[in-house]
């Protein structure tokens, strides 16, 4: 009797967790289901397979793919770094979107998992994991392939990235934690093992500046008279209202040949959708007639709406802003404009098709988009809020006929002037930017105002090369919403800004020469990369420092006629910067200290004497109130002599 009650509660555990494992598969086929899948956690499923009884391994991720199932089920053979796999994988997915998770999956199977298929199931733990097996890994993936070719380098990288994603992804983690250091630290991970191998080993061209200023002001040239044509369009259809209401009251038919009268009857007869030639024969053949042979479809769509080249400095301008990725930018929707409660700021959201992550700009409302010298026939700079604001009135009507009208909230939308069909927004399978009627709109403009080839991929970058020099890697980073700094150096640091590291590092050796060659008394350490460091006396600017007519100073040496700046021709001073004067009046009582003894009777009569009676002259042009503030400051410097 015992014996067949522990059979009967054996079975009864068993039907249990086949029910419960029927549930969870039900429960992953009805998530997919749900519109708002991301309020759902993922999770790592250890359930054996309820038809077989089989054990299997799953990561499921109900933001992902169509069933936001993954099988890690191969990786069992070796149970502990398939199930610390799985969950790194988890960890690592959060934020990534459906093409990254399932490359990631198939790349994980394809590499590692085909490598642990060498070992005996059961062999490997991860204390076992050790240099010899990433080095055998990293043999495997030299190996070649089926065609008698290894991999591409590229690949090979992939291929171990994906393992190193997920591991990375561990660190921290309260169950995994100890294994993830394990085999980041003590393991002996290759680190970069092919190098060079990265498929895009240059940064992408930044355009320069002097273009950049020729670019922006083609736009607000574009802008300024496309915001005169709305003005123009607003009075040809008030005129055309104006006469076809006045021959309505007189039973008359309407003057076809008025350009403003054909423009008015079909924006109020196909208020909804772009009327095609047939249509509007179908209303009266006359107008038909008229808008083929006298006016032209061209110059009615013109009046009525905007084309996909009426787009383009909006979207370069808003582009040099944000520097969003360009299908984020393509993309952008009003309803993501969200402007202060004043009205003073205005942030833009963007997501990053690519990923789950949003990327976000705050701008000023009245800041000039454009920092050039306009010509003065555009007029005032034009603010980011007014350049909003033209748009929207630009997009108004085309907005109400758009074929897809989910795209009616979108920014940037357009019709076709000529033989097209279909109004609409940017759309491309493999990214907006790709669509054809942005290529062709943007390739006329340039043409339009003879201007060097770019994209919207070499705004972005030149925006962010500008960060870069402006603030550092860190903010480029966070302007550009990338999660790793990596990310940033590697694809956003431009042959400008490599060149400008390497000035740097070469105007550094240059100073500290200097320093040595003066036992320390022009000393660099500590000044700002724009402060005063060429000049050989604190508080002073040189216009030329490798070329003084100081005696003893040799020509393309950096000068080190420390003390003697008051009196250098090449010297410029700040008069209205109380550091500056501080350093001022710190030289005159080094001056002063020099003439007790440090340096001969002769030498300051004819040399330091002069000087400091050229210090005074510079002192008694700083402003009073500027030396009064620089008394405050306790600055000293080395005594000359």
């Amino acid at each position: 009797m015992a014996r067949g009650r522990k059979a009967n509660i054996a079975a009864s555990v068993v039907a249990q967790a086949r029910r419960t494992a029927e549930s969870n598969e039900r429960d992953v086929s009805s998530v997919v289901k749900l519109a708002d899948r991301s309020r759902l956690q993922s999770r790592v499923d250890c359930t054996p397979d309820p038809e077989t009884g089989y054990a299997r391994l799953r990561v499921i991720i109900p933001v992902a793919a169509s069933s936001g199932v993954y099988d890690f089920t191969p990786f069992l053979a070796h149970q502990q770094f398939a199930e610390c796999l799985a969950e790194g994988f988890r960890c690592w997915a959060q934020g990534k979107g459906v093409r990254s998770i399932d490359n990631a999956s198939r790349n994980l199977l394809r590499g590692i998992g085909n490598y642990l298929t060498l070992f005996p199931s059961g062999s490997l733990t991860i204390e076992a994991i050790d240099e010899g097996f990433w080095t055998g890994y990293l043999r495997f993936l030299d190996a070649p392939t089926e065609s008698g070719q290894p991999l591409a380098l590229s690949s090979r990288a992939t291929l171990l990235g994906a393992v190193g994603n997920c591991i990375n992804a561990l660190e921290g983690h309260e169950t995994w934690g100890y294994a993830a250091e394990h085999l980041i630290y003590a393991s002996g991970f290759p680190r970069n093992p092919w190098p060079g191998r990265s498929k895009k080993s240059k940064p992408t061209e930044i355009i320069l500046p002097h273009y950049v200023d020729h670019i922006l002001t083609a736009c607000i040239a574009d802008v300024t008279a496309i915001n005169a044509r709305l003005d123009n369009n607003d009075l040809i259809l008030a005129s055309g209202r104006e006469i076809l209401k006045e021959a309505r009251s007189f039973c008359e038919v309407p003057n076809y040949d008025n350009l403003s009268v054909c423009a008015a009857l079909i924006l109020e007869a196909f208020p909804n959708q772009l009327a095609l030639l047939k249509d509007l024969d179908q209303i009266d053949p006359k107008l038909g007639s008229a808008v083929r042979f006298a006016h032209g479809m061209t110059a009615i769509r013109r009046t009525l709406y905007n084309c996909f080249e009426d787009l383009v400095p909006f979207v370069v301008l808003i582009g040099f802003k944000t520097i969003f990725n360009p299908d984020t930018l393509l993309s952008l929707e009003w309803g993501a404009l969200q402007p202060s409660f004043d009205g003073a700021t205005i942030i833009l959201h963007g997501s990053k098709l690519r990923s789950t992550k949003m990327q976000t700009s705050t701008h000023i409302a009245e800041e000039d988009v454009a920092k050039v010298a306009l010509p003065a026939e555009l007029g005032a700079p034009l603010g980011f809020g007014d350049l909003l604001d033209i748009l929207e009135r630009l997009t108004k009507r085309t907005r109400r006929i758009l074929v897809n009208k989910a795209d009616s909230s979108r920014l940037f939308v357009g019709a076709p002037l000529t033989s097209g069909t279909v109004a609409k927004a940017f759309r491309q399978k493999n990214g907006l930017s790709g669509d054809i009627c942005w290529k062709w709109a943007l390739e006329k403009f340039i043409s339009r105002h003879d201007l060097p080839s770019f994209t919207l991929k070499s705004i972005r970058a030149t925006g962010a090369d500008q960060t870069r020099r402006d603030f550092g890697v860190f903010a480029q980073q966070v302007r550009q919403g990338h999660a790793c700094p990596q990310t940033t150096r590697n694809f956003y640091t431009s042959d400008w800004v490599k060149k400008r590291g390497q000035d740097r590092i070469g105007e550094i050796q240059d100073l500290y020469v200097r320093a040595s060659e003066t036992l320390g008394k022009i000393d660099p350490r500590g000044i700002g990369e724009k402060g005063p460091q060429a000049a050989a006396t604190p508080g002073f600017l040189c216009l030329d420092p490798y070329d003084s007519p100081r005696v003893g100073q040799m020509k393309n040496r950096l000068c080190a006629a420390y003390g003697e700046c008051p009196s250098c021709p090449l010297a410029a001073v700040e008069l209205h910067s109380d550091q500056a004067a501080a350093r001022y009046l710190a030289l005159r009582q080094a001056l002063h200290a020099g003439q007790q003894g440090l340096v001969s009777a002769v030498q300051w009569q004819e040399k330091w004497a002069l000087i400091l009676r050229d210090l005074e002259q510079i002192l008694s042009e700083v402003p009073q109130d500027i030396l009064e503030a620089a008394k405050q400051y306790r600055l000293s410097v080395p005594a000359i002599g």
